[in-house]
């Protein structure tokens, strides 16, 4: 039916936020007065406790990816047309909130995006307040809080994006005078509205996932992304980029032209990471076709595209 990506600074208090928001959704998937094709859907809460994945997982990059891997792995089955997925987690890189998005897209599920916006004092007194099993160490809670990459509304994987404030009134909390059906808060009513009446986007390319039935055609998403990179790299060191990119690629049978609207330079170590996280959303058995090296590098450059705005 849906998926909801929480996010927000590390004890901000979004675990709070998601069961309020179970509470409030569960009502109205039960209420009589809601439409027959939403009744009868089953709440999934997706996060660091249901998987067992203790806090020091964050402490250092090499424990902290497959921590992440592994929710999105729990994202991953748990995504159905018979179920609101609530992914209650950081989810402080936009790529993995992209990656969410693109997965909701193939399943064929609307989404919505809720930033729980705490000040990150607050958030440093609430975890000094925890005891040890629970708690961050101090070092990795500023690394997390800095690295946070907060969600716009503008970028196609945030919206439609719904912003609580600490002090906000519960989700599952009425307001006076509410009109009969209403069960939640203003902002719990539009996370419902986005999530059963908001645009149901179709899969397209970004989000097709390709099928790998041999190491060279693993050779070959390496190697076209790699192509890109270094074609990218070389037109930057000629002039700054500034709006369209045009590039030319020497693929086969012809030369492959595409452009990427660039407005600030670019890093290797950058780019190398998002080839990393493209190839690993793209490397996987799915549709049982397997795209061609032009196609490859348009998917590539459309993901640069998204990642770089």
């Amino acid at each position: 039916m849906a998926t909801v990506t929480l996010c927000g600074y590390p004890c901000a208090g979004k675990t709070e936020r998601a069961k309020q928001l179970a509470t409030f959704l569960e009502a109205k998937l039960a209420d009589p007065a809601t439409p027959p094709q939403h009744r009868g859907k089953k709440v999934v809460v997706v996060n660091d406790e249901s998987l067992s994945l203790p806090k020091r997982a964050y402490d250092d990059a090499r424990a902290e990816k497959p921590a992440r891997a592994a929710l999105f792995s729990a994202v991953q089955r748990n995504l159905a047309r018979d179920a609101i997925v609530l992914v209650d987690a950081m989810n402080y890189i936009k790529g993995s909130r992209y990656q969410m998005y693109c997965e909701a897209r193939e399943v064929g599920v609307r989404t919505c995006t809720l930033f729980v916006a705490t000040p990150p004092e607050q958030c440093r007194e609430r975890n000094a307040a925890r005891d040890e099993t629970s708690a961050y160490l101090p070092a990795t809670l500023d690394n997390l809080i800095s690295r946070f990459e907060e969600p716009n509304s503008a970028a196609r994987w945030d919206a439609p994006l719904v912003t609580v404030a600490a002090d906000d009134p519960p989700l599952d909390q009425r307001s006076a005078g509410a009109e009969a059906g209403v069960h939640g808060s203003e902002a719990a009513e539009q996370i419902w509205r986005a999530i059963t009446e908001g645009e149901l986007k179709p899969p397209n390319l970004a989000t097709q996932t390709i099928q790998t039935s041999s190491t060279s055609y693993l050779s070959l998403l390496d190697s076209t992304s790699t192509l890109i990179i270094t074609t990218l790299l070389s037109r930057q060191s000629l002039s700054p980029l500034s709006g369209p990119t045009p590039l030319t690629l020497p693929t086969s049978p012809a030369p492959t032209r595409i452009t990427l609207e660039l407005n600030k330079p670019v890093t290797m170590p950058q780019l190398q990471r998002l080839k990393r996280q493209f190839t690993q959303l793209n490397a996987r058995t799915a549709s049982g076709r397997e795209f061609r090296e032009k196609e490859i590098a348009e998917l590539f450059a459309q993901y640069l595209q998204e990642q770089l705005r």
